[in-house]
């Protein structure tokens, strides 16, 4: 047995909706030394990619469980809209850091990696659940 077979879907949305509450206390947290727009790849683009990622693969199981019949169907559907909702997400944290009255910036480059991580994760849940499940089905 995997360790990850005795969460459920319930324990998936709970851990997606702490996630993403996380990401936005952790986009809050005043910053001293990163006050200004960071094009180099570093540690910083790293982080908002796992981030993004954590967020878009935990939303999605708990949107779209494995194992369900019509799998693909939910994943076209509710996987699209979750899509058009995490772009928004996204983009939304880095207007969201620049109107907060601390020292925080809006950064277009974090939000090339908050996307970069997002996508990874659809298309690793696609890859991963999605596609075989398509195999599958007659």
């Amino acid at each position: 047995m995997r360790p990850f077979d005795l969460l459920t879907t319930a324990h998936y949305r709970l851990l997606a909706v702490l996630w993403t509450v996380g990401i936005l206390l952790a986009l809050s947290i005043p910053t001293g030394n990163f006050a200004r727009v960071q094009p180099e790849f570093g540690i910083d683009k790293i982080v908002h990619a796992v981030l993004f990622a954590g967020f878009g693969g935990l939303w999605l199981r708990s949107l779209c469980p494995p194992g369900t019949k019509e799998l693909a169907r939910c994943f076209r559907w509710r996987g699209g809209l979750f899509f058009v909702a995490g772009v928004v997400f996204a983009v939304g944290t880095e207007v969201y850091q620049q109107l907060l009255p601390v020292r925080r910036v809006a950064d277009p480059y974090d939000v090339t990696a908050d996307l970069a991580g997002f996508i990874l994760a659809f298309a690793g849940y696609y890859a991963y659940h999605v596609r075989p499940a398509n195999r599958m089905s007659p």
